[in-house]
């Protein structure tokens, strides 16, 4: 028997709406894509809720395409699939799909492909990312799209499996990946039901799947939670040696002029140049809770729009090439750089903050070149 929901009218009377499946999974495809609030970010995150920007519909994954490709407020990619309640495909066979994409996306999507599509598809691409930040200052949109590119490559991913009726089975596969991978890889079904009304239809979301949050007993983080860190937070996950040298860096890298942000995990320096608009991020100091872990990260966009811009970025970072204790930083395929160990911060400190702080003067005082 099909559910039904009551409406109280202004007489005071109940008007009784019944649940209606939908008839293509297109339509609800269509709903999804339209007004991606349907997914319920509020019930995912009551302290944060979730909101998102869509990439693209029908987004190529090698040889095949996914449902929708939506980024929310903290850079992470949500790949969704929906289908149909009544579709034998909620099963098996849509669970083996989803991760094969997600197995698959780092090697196939890049954070500047995702960028591209977007940006095509928007009349303002940069006032909806500000809308989706919900920021009072002017957004840091390369800094947004910098993170995608950092949660890409760590497979920090989000998965929806989205239907008008979730079945049983699905629900507790659904859990049961989100109990082992939720570090990394959160996944969650999203039931949608249709209750047509004589003055439009009602829809009614409900998130399955959620676990009860872990705490870390150290810091006391919630596990599956990434909020962006402050300085505060990234600063105290470290002994008082190594937060004495990270203190100092930032606090030169402020005095220097730079833009500093927080980033799930971490922190981002970016600096502040009259011949572009935007904060140009140079180094990200990342902090997982295991700080074995940390890394600090002087890095730049190899391929930077503009030429005296990327001139400068890549005649600055070529400074670590001759040194012993900076590795080689190759997670994306359009920046270069070199990370840095938390110890041997401590003991190149001042070469590393004088590096640091004339990469920022640098960029502050560039000036475009002259022109015939």
């Amino acid at each position: 028997m099909a559910e039904k929901i009551y409406i109280r009218n202004a007489s005071g009377e109940l008007e009784p709406l019944a649940e209606k499946p939908f008839t293509t999974e297109d339509l609800l495809q269509e709903l999804i894509g339209q007004h991606p609030e349907l997914l319920a970010g509020e019930q995912m995150r009551p302290d944060d809720p979730l909101r998102w920007v869509l990439i693209r519909r029908e987004m190529p994954i090698e040889g095949w395409a996914l449902d929708h490709l939506l980024i929310d407020q903290h850079s992470r990619p949500t790949l969704v699939e929906v289908k149909r309640g009544a579709s034998s495909d909620n099963r098996r066979k849509v669970v083996g799909q989803m991760l094969d994409y997600a197995a698959t996306a780092a090697g196939v999507w890049s954070e500047r492909d995702m960028r591209r599509i977007f940006e095509e598809s928007s009349d303002d691409p940069d006032s909806e990312i500000g809308r989706l930040l919900q920021k009072d200052e002017e957004p840091d949109v390369d800094g947004f799209w910098e993170q995608v590119a950092t949660n890409l490559a760590a497979n920090r991913l989000r998965l929806l499996f989205v239907a008008d009726e979730i079945p049983s089975e699905l629900e507790r596969v659904v859990k049961f990946l989100n109990e082992q991978t939720r570090d990394n890889l959160e996944v969650l079904a999203v039931e949608v039901k249709q209750y047509p009304g004589q003055f439009g239809d009602a829809l009614v979301s409900r998130v399955i799947g959620q676990i009860d949050p872990v705490r870390d007993s150290a810091s006391g983080a919630t596990t599956g939670r990434r909020r962006s860190m402050t300085v505060d937070d990234f600063l105290g996950t470290f002994g008082a040696e190594v937060q004495a040298a990270a203190e100092k860096l930032i606090n030169d890298a402020r005095r220097a002029g730079a833009n500093i942000q927080g980033s799930p995990g971490g922190i981002r320096i970016g600096g502040r140049s009259s011949i572009y608009r935007h904060p140009i991020n140079i180094a990200q100091f990342y902090c997982p809770t295991d700080t074995d872990d940390a890394q600090f990260t002087f890095r730049v966009a190899h391929d930077f729009e503009i030429p005296e811009v990327r001139a400068f970025l890549l005649e600055w970072i070529a400074h670590f090439e001759a040194d012993d204790f900076a590795e080689t930083y190759t997670p994306t395929n359009w920046q270069t750089g070199w990370t840095v160990k938390p110890l041997d911060v401590v003991k190149h400190i001042d070469l590393l903050s004088a590096r640091l702080c004339g990469a920022l003067t640098g960029l502050r005082e560039l000036q475009p070149s002259e022109t015939d």
